[in-house]
């Protein structure tokens, strides 16, 4: 047996090892070390804090949607049979988006967590199979150079174990961390500011406000809109009705924008940022691993 020989049996025996150590777990001590460990914790942290933000508006805006079917159930007058859900539609619609839009968000942040979590219990075992990989593939062509068909199927298995535990280990982690550098300096701010616009909304949207600015006499009355005198209020109560008509119209105004900007904050910061990140740490991942696969053959 020659040295070369050698050498190639004490890597094969050194791969052996690394599968074990692999396998057992100890390897992510070296990934770790190396600073995946810091972007893992500090992906975790921002997607904590990203869902507690976005379940603090959720539950704003579910605020919102009670305060709005209770008004758009009730009656201003009963000389004039005038339904508010008439006058509040609009308003309920651009809520009923933005909730949906809260939800949608809180839910994907929800599951990248979970995702990131789940990964951490298999990665290592993925790392084993590459390395096993690996391991076979240099025993076929080294020892075992004449069943070539044999090597190109073990020589693609291996490659796309090569770009899964990149993925896991490299790809996924720095994708998420892209996106949370992106969403603290663009879209952080904007939902942030939406949240503030949709507590506000709240505010005026509660029972109490509604009920000292609609009809400051009737407070007391036991009831967010009773019924009226037709002969004694039927001027104060039109007054009201267009004065309804008016704070509702305005801030329908404001209920879109803001609702649009959610809309668009969410979708970049759970959709376009950390997949536009993936697929092109992706496509140069598996374009370099294609190309030192074809500079080892």
């Amino acid at each position: 047996m020659t040295i070369h020989h050698v050498k190639k049996s004490l890597l094969i025996v050194f791969m052996i090892g690394a599968v074990v150590l692999a396998a057992s777990g100890y390897a992510d001590h070296l990934v770790d070390a190396v600073g995946m460990g810091r972007i893992t914790d500090a992906n975790l942290i921002y997607l904590n804090d990203a869902f507690d933000r976005s379940l603090a508006g959720f539950l704003v805006l579910s605020g919102i949607k009670s305060g709005l079917a209770i008004i758009e159930g009730s009656e201003v007058g009963i000389g004039f049979n005038l339904e508010i859900g008439d006058i509040v539609q609009a308003v309920y619609d651009y809520v009923d988006v933005a909730w949906k839009a809260a939800l949608a968000g809180g839910t994907i942040l929800l599951m990248t967590r979970m995702c990131l979590e789940a990964v951490a219990l298999i990665d290592h075992w993925c790392l084993a199979a590459m390395l096993l990989g690996v391991g076979v593939f240099l025993i076929f062509r080294w020892f075992l150079a004449d069943c070539q068909r044999m090597t190109q199927v073990v020589r693609e298995s291996t490659m796309f174990l090569v770009v899964l535990t990149l993925i896991l280990y490299v790809i996924l982690p720095i994708s998420i961390t892209g996106a949370s550098f992106l969403s603290k300096r663009i879209t952080q701010p904007i939902i942030e500011e939406t949240q503030t616009g949709f507590e506000d909304i709240h505010r005026e949207f509660s029972p109490g406000y509604l009920s000292e600015g609609f009809f400051p006499e009737d407070v007391n009355e036991g009831s967010l809109f009773p019924g009226f005198d037709f002969k004694a209020k039927y001027e104060s109560t039109k007054e009201r009705i267009q004065f309804i008509g008016t704070f509702f119209k305005d801030r329908t105004r404001h209920m879109a924008v803001l609702t649009l900007k959610l809309v668009a904050g969410y979708v970049f910061d759970c959709i376009i940022f950390p997949l536009t990140f993936f697929v092109v740490l992706y496509l140069f991942t598996k374009n370099l691993v294609n190309f030192l696969s074809r500079a080892i053959s």
